[in-house]
């Protein structure tokens, strides 16, 4: 064989059989994960607090704490901290997608490439922390990061598989991230209104209590829902409210228990985009609706504002 074509043909055999996440599910369990984490375009992203982060994770993963991916309310000694927030606006609203610029630049500090397959591990103690990785799923999705997966179970699934954790930190090298945005992903009031009114449907993750218009997550809302949505609590998506999520199989009995189609256009919300990112993932990610698509300032926005229609099912007068 020629001396000049044997390396070209042998990079080309390793090309071909080198491994690839083309096909990796946007849910894994730590069998997947301990079976491909060793690849170098790999990347474990814990979302767990810092301190909890230095006590236990992942060998190998990067740390960007779940409140990274939220905008944060003001300090306490700031001016916009003592200024009613009654009539906020997307703008002034805590818990929502940060500025994409940040968030590249956060992503670039940890070593992410567009290229990599990113998988996000929560701690796995419930559907609260479920969803939250299927918050950062969303994140990365409207950066237009293509492949990215959830760690079923999360951290505590995988330890139950008698794997090692690490302490202390690591770093990868830096990169420098750029988003393709995906803005379609993330519709703001207006787009739901707008929605509404062609009749899309609507799906409510939120608690009994606050679908029907017992109570709200904020002094500044009205009570109640986006009328004619849909009611699909975001813990009834995990298995029994733990940390692993129902089967393909449950989640589409369930969605049709509750009235929603498992294809076609929907809008998922809940109080600030948060649970219904879980509900989200099912439609999205796991049942195949790339129609679905998510809320971002959910009723924390919506409720607040006084020209958006609210309907409430119970109605209590708390002066009577």
């Amino acid at each position: 064989m020629n001396r000049h074509i044997r390396p070209l043909l042998l990079a080309l055999l390793a090309f071909l059989s080198a491994p690839t996440f083309a096909s990796a599910p946007p849910l894994v369990d730590a069998q997947w994960l301990k079976a491909n984490q060793d690849q170098s375009d790999l990347v474990v992203l814990d979302i767990q607090s810092a301190k909890d982060y230095q006590r236990f994770h992942i060998p190998g993963a990067a740390n960007a704490p779940y409140d990274r991916w939220r905008t944060q309310p003001p300090k306490p000694d700031s001016k916009a901290a003592t200024q009613s927030n009654a009539n906020a606006n997307a703008s002034e609203l805590t818990s929502m997608l940060p500025p994409i610029a940040q968030l590249e630049a956060m992503l670039s500090e940890l070593g992410v490439s567009k290229d990599d397959h990113v998988v996000i591990v929560a701690t796995g103690r419930g559907a609260s922390d479920l969803a939250a990785a299927a918050r950062v799923f969303w994140t990365l999705k409207v950066l237009g990061h293509e492949q990215a997966s959830v760690l079923d179970g999360g951290l505590v699934g995988y330890a139950d598989t008698g794997a090692a954790l690490a302490r202390g930190s690591e770093q990868r090298p830096a990169t420098e991230y750029r988003a393709t945005l995906q803005p379609e992903l993330a519709p703001n009031a207006e787009a739901v209104r707008d929605a509404l009114a062609a009749k899309t449907p609507l799906v409510d993750a939120r608690s009994e209590g606050e679908f029907v218009g017992i109570y709200t997550g904020d002094a500044a809302e009205r009570p109640g829902t986006i009328p004619g949505s849909r009611h699909l609590p975001h813990d009834w998506i995990s298995d029994s409210g733990s940390g692993k999520l129902r089967s393909p199989g449950a989640l589409k009995a369930l969605f049709e228990a509750r009235g929603v189609a498992t294809d076609g256009e929907q809008i998922h919300f809940c109080h600030s985009g948060n649970r219904a990112a879980l509900t989200w993932f099912a439609a999205y990610a796991v049942l195949g609706n790339e129609d679905a698509v998510l809320y971002d300032g959910s009723m924390m926005e919506w409720a607040r504002d006084d020209s958006l229609p609210i309907s409430a099912e119970i109605e209590l007068c708390d002066a009577c």
